[in-house]
């Protein structure tokens, strides 16, 4: 299937401890408002990010779908050759790492251009979310999930770029509805103003997030990354790594997005035309026991 993931399913489900009679719990009895036809590698996912909890993956699993109906903006029209992502690709650098000794998967993120007249909030963050999920594709479920974020060439004018809205269904779909177990979300080059970044941010941030922000001033010390998170092996030359560097590796990525066109778009059609189906049948039923 053209929405399926790609990585190694009997692999993960090993590496993971996960069993195959929990995936197909999943399914019975169906999710309202979800596809009936998600595939196992998804529910693979689903499932280890919620600690194997058949119950609680449920929940997770609706939230998931609820939150791509509810913000088109940042899950609908998501062909990588676009001209809005494409902009978002000229201007901002995007790849996932390899998975660390821990086995945690990690994602990379910066504006490479300073200018904030080349930044658009919803499309930057629909392209974030793409660059999650090519990462999920290939890596599968693991044991967490680390994001790295970059803001050196963040301004204060981006703040005025800022729609809370949009802030607010990113923090939701990454705190309640990811199919992936975020483990720390690393800044580094922290500008002097994060105090307002966090203001603005911080009331859509639950506590336990809260607790897995780390931050790296542009003079300092990246020791306690290398030596509890990410290990130079698994990190760009920009920052004392032994990968390639940040553009290089923005460039090879891009390969990525491309390749996966098919998947997003067939995510897209999947994801609208079963959802909407099972939707219409909840509300007939609800009608005919009303009546």
């Amino acid at each position: 299937m053209d929405h399926d993931y790609g990585f190694d399913l009997e692999e993960a489900i090993k590496r993971e401890g996960l069993s195959m009679s929990d995936l197909n719990a999943l399914r019975t009895p169906p999710i309202e408002g979800v596809p009936t036809d998600m595939t196992d590698r998804l529910l693979a996912c689903f499932l280890s990010a919620c600690n194997k909890d058949v119950s609680e993956t449920r929940k997770v699993i609706k939230i998931y779908y609820q939150d791509r109906r509810e913000a088109p903006e940042l899950f609908d029209n998501r062909d990588p050759l676009s001209p809005q992502i494409q902009q978002c690709f000229q201007n901002q650098d995007y790849f996932f790492l390899p998975p660390t000794p821990s086995g945690y998967s990690v994602i990379y993120h910066r504006l490479s251009s300073p200018k904030a007249s080349n930044y658009n909030l919803d499309e930057a963050a629909k392209t974030y979310f793409m660059l999650l999920e090519t990462c999920i594709y290939h890596h599968g479920p693991r044991p967490g999930l680390v994001c790295l974020f970059d803001m050196s060439n963040v301004g204060l004018s981006h703040l005025l770029r800022v729609k809370i809205g949009t802030i607010r269904k990113f923090f939701h779909y990454l705190q309640e509805g990811l199919p992936a177990k975020l483990k720390a979300i690393h800044i580094l080059n922290a500008v002097s103003f994060f105090d307002k970044v966090l203001y603005i941010i911080k009331p859509f941030m639950n506590a336990e997030i809260l607790k897995m922000l780390f931050l790296y001033t542009s003079n300092g010390s990246l020791e306690k990354l290398y030596d509890e998170w990410i290990p130079r092996s698994c990190l760009p030359s920009d920052y004392g790594g032994e990968l390639k560097s940040v553009d290089e590796l923005h460039q090879e990525h891009l390969k990525t997005f491309y390749s996966l066109r098919p998947y997003f778009m067939a995510e897209e059609r999947q994801r609208k035309g079963e959802s909407k189906l099972i939707q219409e049948a909840g509300d007939k039923i609800k009608s005919l026991s009303i009546d």
